[in-house]
C-alpha cells in the first residue's frame, strides 16, 4: 500500500506497485461534462470554478473529495477547474475516480479505471486535456500508460509508453514539459528511486537528472513545469520535516538545476507530503498531505522562486 515500508521510507506512490497479477484494463466512462443540469439552478455568482486559497493551503474538497474515511492520493484539474480527478487506496488495491464542479460542490465520484485485480493510480492530465496518464503494474513492473480521450469524450483503452520511458524496472509518476520531456521516477539505476527525464516520442536514453536532485535518499513524483521553469519532487532526505517533504528546484540558464528547496511549514509537516502537482491552468498548487488532498495559490511557487532569485544575486 501507499504507506508500506520500502528502504525504511516509501514516498509517493510506489505502495501501488506492491501487489500481485492483475487482469484485463477495465476502463469507465468519461471524465468530461458537468453532471445532470443542476448549474441551471444555480445563481451565477456560484457557477464559476471554485479557487485555491491565498496562503495557506486547505483540504480540497473537504467532505467531499477528500474524506476522514480513507486515502486520497495524487490529482490532477481540468483547465476549466471543474472536473477533478484523483488516486484512492482501497487497502490492497488503488483505483482513479473524478468529480465534477456543478457551481456548488464537488459531486461524484465516477469511477475512471481501477479494479481489485488491476490497480491504477498517479492521474495526470496531458496539456490538450486528451490524455489522462497513469501508473499500472498490469506487465509485471510498474509502466507508464495513458486513456485516450475518443470523440465522444469517454476514455478509451490503455496505451502503453515506450521505451525509453518505460524500462525493465519499475517506473511512475509522470508530468510532460511542452516540447515533449517526460520527466518521471525509476529504480532503473539499480541504487533505489531517482529522477530521469525522457522525450516523449522515445529515440533517445532517458538521462537520470544531476546530484544535489537525485541524492542517496528516495526521489519520486515529479513535477515539470511545461515551461521548463522548476521542478517540484517528493525526497525523504534527511533535512526534510517529517516522513517525506517536497522540494523545488529551479532551472538554471545553463540549462542545470538550483539546490532543492524545501517547502515551508504550510505544505510540509512531521507526517508526509507527496503528489505535487499544478493545475492546467497554472493557478493552483495541489498535493497529498497525511492522506489528503490540499491545495494553495500557485502563488507560493513564484514565491519561493523569487525568493531563490534574490538570494543568487546577492
Amino acid at each position: 500500500m501507499k504507506s508500506a515500508v520500502f528502504a525504511g521510507v516509501v514516498l509517493g506512490s510506489l505502495g501501488a506497485f506492491l501487489v500481485a497479477q492483475f487482469s484485463a484494463p477495465f476502463v469507465a466512462s468519461s471524465l468530461a461534462g458537468a453532471l445532470g443540469n443542476s448549474q441551471e439552478a444555480v445563481p451565477p455568482a456560484m457557477q464559476e470554478a471554485p479557487t485555491p486559497p491565498n496562503s495557506q493551503p486547505e483540504v480540497l474538497g473537504a467532505g467531499f473529495v477528500s474524506r476522514p474515511d480513507r486515502y486520497e492520493f495524487c490529482q490532477t484539474l481540468s483547465r476549466d477547474g471543474r472536473t477533478l480527478t484523483i488516486g484512492v487506496e482501497h487497502g490492497q488495491w488503488q483505483s482513479i475516480e473524478s468529480y465534477s464542479w456543478d457551481g456548488a460542490q464537488w459531486v461524484g465520484p465516477k469511477p475512471v479505471i481501477g479494479k481489485p485485480n488491476y490497480n491504477a493510480h498517479d492521474p495526470y492530465l496531458s496539456a490538450d486535456e486528451q490524455r489522462l496518464y497513469f501508473i499500472t503494474k498490469v506487465r509485471g513492473t510498474a509502466d507508464l500508460a495513458y486513456l485516450p480521450r475518443e470523440i465522444d469524450g469517454s476514455w478509451g483503452e490503455a496505451v502503453f509508453l515506450d521505451a525509453p520511458v518505460n524500462s525493465d524496472s519499475d517506473d511512475y509518476y509522470t508530468s510532460i514539459t511542452k516540447n515533449g520531456a517526460v520527466f518521471l521516477s525509476s529504480n532503473r539505476g539499480g541504487q533505489g528511486f531517482d529522477l530521469y527525464e525522457a522525450p516523449l516520442e522515445g529515440g533517445e536514453e532517458a538521462i537520470r537528472l544531476p546530484d544535489g536532485i537525485n541524492m542517496r535518499a528516495y526521489e519520486g513524483d515529479p513535477f515539470i513545469d511545461p515551461d521548463r521553469r522548476y521542478l517540484i519532487f517528493a525526497s525523504n532526505r534527511r533535512d526534510g520535516a517529517g516522513r517525506g517533504d517536497i522540494y523545488l528546484s529551479v532551472a538554471k540558464e545553463d540549462g542545470g538545476w538550483s539546490h532543492p528547496i524545501a517547502f515551508d511549514e504550510r505544505v510540509n509537516t512531521k507526517g508526509h507530503e507527496l503528489c505535487p502537482q499544478v493545475s492546467l491552468d497554472g493557478s493552483a498548487f495541489m498535493f497529498t498531505s497525511n492522506e489528503d488532498i490540499y491545495w494553495v495559490s500557485s502563488a507560493i511557487i513564484d514565491e519561493m522562486i523569487a525568493a531563490y532569485e534574490a538570494s543568487a544575486e546577492e
